[in-house]
């Protein structure tokens, strides 16, 4: 099809520019529905090739076109198709944060994290947490539950205020649910959001439930204003135009956890929170079968429990990626003489 339409001069659209472009982040070594994206680098070098590959090959008809006029604006057409897609290219700190293995936080890390964006209160000004104080709770919410959960970034905007997704009772829940697509709520890859998830449902402690009813019940309907004709029904609101947060912003609040205590500045990126839960219930598993001698039992917990928790296949190979950290650490730890706590 594209090269009957190519010898035919119909030039890719944008749409199917950025069709391509998604296509050629999937993994193949993987389940598609897993949704493992290549490596950035890798990215890059498709992209680099898919832009040589159209312009060589527009090119071959472009130049049996008679008309001048004709043939310099269809090439320029092709110019910028290329650029679009030059655009969707990961820039090289992106490259260089890809190829290093992401670290787990540390256990003084998260309890800093939790100091930050603890929200002020009649009682309580928190002089670190660096956000104003109509948006403390939000935040505060938000970065929490990328601790307690170790969902993905793209997931978390996507939790909507029902009760579907939200079970604040006695013992709490939260349920990351697949993305409708037959709805006029589907929101696409256009601000971020991921329709690729299994969905689950995950605990989170009554502390973090009951700051979310608060937020709920007192920030959330301040902070909520009519967005394309309608109110939105995504739990977490952009303070910018009232409408659904994307990970775009959710990233601005990560990023400015340390703008405050400058001291204590550091990347931290939202899948260093997926990472670092992934490891605590590897440990967690572990521990329960500590002493006993049933690796296969153990070994099938183990993935079961890790690819629930993760929202991949039963079979996918993600959960030693997110918890390869974890076993290097031991490894390290082994070789130095020390004992693993």
């Amino acid at each position: 099809m594209f090269f009957e339409d190519a010898a035919k001069l119909n030039i890719m659209t944008r749409r199917q520019t950025n069709d391509l472009a998604s296509f050629l982040l999937i993994n193949f070594d993987y389940d598609v529905e897993d949704g493992v994206q290549v490596s950035a680098s890798t990215f890059n070098r498709r992209i680099d090739s898919i832009m040589l590959f159209l312009q060589y090959h527009y090119s071959r008809y472009i130049e049996k076109i008679v008309v001048s006029d004709t043939a310099d604006a269809l090439s320029r057409t092709v110019s910028r198709i290329n650029a679009h897609l030059a655009k969707k290219r990961f820039s090289a700190a992106e490259v260089e944060n890809q190829t290093k293995q992401t670290k787990p936080l540390e256990v003084e890390q998260i309890n800093i994290i939790r100091d930050i964006v603890r929200p002020s209160d009649d009682n309580f000004i928190n002089e670190i947490n660096p956000f104003r104080k109509s948006l403390q709770r939000r935040n505060a919410c938000l970065v929490m539950l990328l601790c307690e959960l170790g969902c993905r970034a793209s997931e978390l905007i996507l939790i909507r205020n029902n009760d579907n997704d939200l079970k604040l009772t006695t013992n709490p829940t939260i349920v990351i649910q697949q993305e409708n697509r037959n709805t006029n709520h589907f929101r696409g890859r256009k601000d971020g959001a991921s329709h690729k998830t299994r969905g689950r449902e995950l605990p989170i402690s009554q502390g973090l439930a009951s700051l979310l009813i608060q937020y709920i019940e007192e920030d959330r309907p301040l902070l909520r204003k009519s967005y394309n004709g309608s109110l939105t029904q995504y739990l977490f609101i952009s303070d910018q135009d009232g409408g659904p947060m994307t990970t775009k912003g959710l990233m601005y609040v990560i990023n400015s956890l340390y703008r405050k205590t400058p001291s204590l500045k550091q990347v931290i990126h939202p899948h260093q929170f997926r990472v670092t839960r992934g490891g605590q219930l590897r440990d967690g598993i572990d521990k329960n079968y500590e002493g006993a001698n049933s690796p296969m039992i153990k070994a099938g917990d183990m993935q079961d429990t890790l690819t629930t928790w993760g929202g991949w296949s039963s079979t996918s190979l993600m959960p030693k990626r997110y918890t390869n950290a974890i076993l290097q650490k031991r490894i390290r730890a082994y070789l130095a003489g020390k004992e693993v706590d």
